[in-house]
């Protein structure tokens, strides 16, 4: 299936701590034309499109986002996926329309169990509680039947929450939640500010890896990481390990985004902007099993915690 995302704006309601934009900025807090996006749909759809994501920023922002998605789902988008922090899904009324007017599918970016982590990581007192009402109205609505797809709750592992991403993980499939992702943090845009109090090693987040799989196991709820290198991993079941690596389960991402000061929309890959832009490898990883399904390491990564951990796998 050919999958889009299209960013509609960089307006947010929570200020992350870890978040790769830069969303402090005046002139990034504003939203694309209807007009624009909705051209933007329609140029896709032709191209042969049925996969398609609005992301941000946070999208419940965007005033017109019910009539974008009415109008994505009139012209045929099988899929139609909403990438949200979950607080405006606190009126059940508002995520409802959504879901009527088109919205298949829904990822929640919620990062702990605990409220005080969670709103030191937002950095907006009360969220968390607007996060878990939202998510309740989804997993309500999904027990009627009236999502299809599961819910998923995206997590972005840091410094502050990975020692306890097992209560974490076990208090959210008691909710009700099925399918999560744990993405590794990218130490850019704001991000930048509180890489040293957030970045995480993997050599430090190894371990949790081995107890959040098993216990999926247990729970029997899909999930999966983004952001592994493939050479720290050799230590785990080679077969196994490849049902839990988002990059090579997640579609090959197209993205339409917009540049404020050219006025203009523009387009990537997503997968090769990470290979040939924001990530790196070296002169060692050409001899690694994985160079070729490998995108590399964070190059800010690389620049904080250097390429001590990072040993290409000889078969």
């Amino acid at each position: 299936m050919k999958n889009l995302e299209i960013n509609i704006g960089k307006a947010c309601n929570n200020k992350c701590k870890f978040c790769m934009s830069i969303n402090s900025i005046p002139e990034f807090l504003r939203f694309a034309d209807f007009a624009d996006l909705k051209n933007d749909l329609i140029k896709y759809k032709k191209q042969g499109y049925d996969s398609l994501g609005f992301l941000g920023g946070e999208v419940t922002l965007y005033p017109k986002l019910v009539d974008l998605v009415n109008l994505a789902k009139e012209l045929g988008f099988k899929e139609i996926h909403l990438i949200t922090n979950g607080r405006n899904l606190k009126d059940m009324a508002y995520t409802q329309s959504l879901v009527e007017n088109g919205i298949t599918r829904f990822s929640l970016s919620i990062h702990s169990h605990c409220a005080h982590v969670e709103d030191d990581l937002t950095q907006v007192p009360g969220g968390f509680k607007e996060k878990i009402q939202g998510l309740k109205n989804l997993l309500e609505l999904s027990n009627q039947g009236i999502i299809k797809k599961e819910i998923c709750l995206n997590l972005v592992v840091n410094k502050k929450n990975y020692q306890d991403l097992v209560k974490t993980f076990s208090f959210f499939s008691k909710l009700g939640v099925k399918n999560f992702r744990f993405n590794f943090m990218w130490p850019r845009g704001n991000a930048s500010q509180y890489f040293k109090e957030l970045l995480l090693s993997y050599k430090d987040f190894l371990p949790y890896l081995k107890k959040l799989i098993n216990l999926a196991k247990v729970l029997r709820v899909h999930l999966v990481f983004e952001g592994l290198p493939f050479c720290i991993l050799k230590d785990f079941d080679q077969k196994e390990i490849k049902n839990y690596i988002g990059e090579l389960l997640d579609f090959k991402t197209d993205v339409s985004d917009f540049n404020f000061d050219k006025k203009e929309r523009y387009a990537f890959n997503w997968q090769e902007r990470k290979k040939n832009e924001l990530k790196e490898k070296r002169a060692e990883c050409e001899k690694c099993f994985y160079n070729s399904i490998c995108e590399g390491v964070w190059k800010e990564y690389i620049k904080f915690y250097g390429w001590e951990e990072f040993q290409p796998v000889i078969k």
